[in-house]
């Protein structure tokens, strides 16, 4: 996989290995190797700041939110032969949202950031959760991927 990891932040809240580790599980175990290897994901860590913009700008919703998705495929099957790159888009992660729903809920900051960066990914290989039968779909699926790579992510480089 072809990975670009940005922070606009001071301090790195999570390595770009923790990164590619997730993303390299999330992409296998959805779309395969053979596509997990070729895939181009660019993943940026930033502030409320730059997300609200980002939110208003693409979304039309002048406020925060915990991670946004900008596919390059929209609309486009998700095949590949060998040798031949996936450029899938750029997942977005606002790191204090992150913070602050992780201590609303009790939970440990890693766990919430990455069930955003694993929803931000399935948004970008087509899944949304616009319908009741969509979210189901979805929520399941990240639900199975979370639980099935916690102990593996637990273990990975912090």
């Amino acid at each position: 996989m072809k990975l670009l990891v940005h922070y606009n932040l001071k301090n790195k809240p999570v390595s770009p290995v923790w990164i590619r580790t997730l993303s390299s599980l999330v992409l296998g175990a959805v779309k395969g190797k053979v596509f997990e290897k070729n895939a181009e994901l660019s993943v940026l860590l930033t502030g409320d700041a730059q997300v609200r913009g980002l939110n208003k700008k693409f979304r039309g919703k002048d406020k925060t939110t915990d991670v946004l998705s900008f596919s390059l495929l929209e609309g486009k099957r998700l095949k590949s032969g060998p040798g031949e790159g996936f450029p899938l888009g750029d997942v977005v992660l606002s790191v204090p949202q992150a913070r602050r729903q992780a201590a609303r809920q009790g939970k440990d900051f890693r766990a919430e950031l990455a069930l955003l960066l694993t929803h931000g990914i399935l948004h970008l290989l087509g899944y949304d959760h616009v319908t009741k039968a969509q979210e189901t779909r979805m929520f399941g699926l990240q639900n199975r991927l979370l639980k099935k790579f916690g102990t593996k992510m637990d273990s990975d480089e912090r």
